[in-house]
């Protein structure tokens, strides 16, 4: 069987998952899936949806019948979803699972491939940026294609990365207010809503496809005097963008047991 074709096993079909056979499905990859039972709803959507997936009776099942292996539990749900699950050694078993390092991960499943991926809902349509660790060929090639793929060369890097990813909410939070502003002062909510939008999206493809600093990019959206410019001086005076780092490091002190 090639390798592109191997199947491909899911232990934890949640919101994640879900996401990341999307992205399979909308990058052109057409491997067979395989699900594990919970949860029942996703699990049986995705089965509707796609004539390549399918669910499996249990978790072993899944790791029986699969070359390559996605854990998508929670991360206090880990021990106990894999209790009774065999893997081989010539499997690869790649872990979602938020504050589960390789060598944790060592321990409970000692005998396959180990690596670990960062897939963001965005993924689903194959846009944001998808981390690897380690480079694993096989996974490289089957993440071409749905995101950005990003292969950082130590686990610590994996990990600020996926620290920094803890802002999704916190993104669309402050567009909400600033929404919220605009509605205050008698702007429409669907004109104040594309503006919104619109405006966010174009920042972002703006810094995607520049190779330019933040900080040169900062410099080129405000001028002297301007809007932009006291705007983002009054936030730095504030202490506002410190608090963001002050707010990361806060939350990579919890442990996995408390992320649920």
């Amino acid at each position: 069987m090639p390798d592109t074709q191997k199947t491909l096993g899911f232990i934890g079909t949640g919101t994640i998952a879900q996401a990341f056979i999307e992205g399979l499905v909308a990058s052109g990859k057409t491997n067979p899936v395989l699900l594990s039972p919970r949860s029942e709803a996703v699990s049986s959507s995705l089965c509707e949806q796609f004539p390549h997936v399918r669910r499996a009776t249990s978790n072993a099942e899944v790791a029986e019948q699969s070359e390559i292996v996605f854990l998508g539990m929670r991360p206090p749900q880990v021990e106990e979803a894999l209790e009774g699950v065999s893997f081989r050694s010539d499997q690869i078993v790649c872990s979602f699972v938020a504050g589960f390092l390789l060598d944790d991960l060592a321990r409970v499943i000692p005998q396959p491939t180990l690596c670990r991926v960062i897939p963001l809902p965005a993924i689903a349509a194959c846009e944001g940026p998808v981390a690897l660790f380690p480079k694993v060929p096989e996974l490289s090639e089957l993440l071409t294609g749905m995101g950005e793929l990003v292969e950082p060369e130590r686990e610590t890097d994996f990990v600020a990365m996926g620290a920094v990813s803890g802002f999704m909410s916190s993104y669309y939070e402050l567009q909400g207010t600033l929404l919220d502003w605009m509605t205050s002062r008698g702007v429409a909510p669907d004109t104040a809503s594309t503006y919104m939008r619109a405006l966010f999206a174009g920042l972002a493809q703006t810094s995607l496809h520049s190779d330019k600093s933040f900080a040169e990019l900062a410099a080129e959206h405000q001028t002297k005097g301007g809007l932009n410019e006291r705007t983002r001086k009054g936030l730095i005076e504030d202490g506002w963008f410190a608090r963001a780092t002050q707010a990361i490091e806060t939350v990579q002190k919890v442990r996995r047991e408390a992320l649920d």
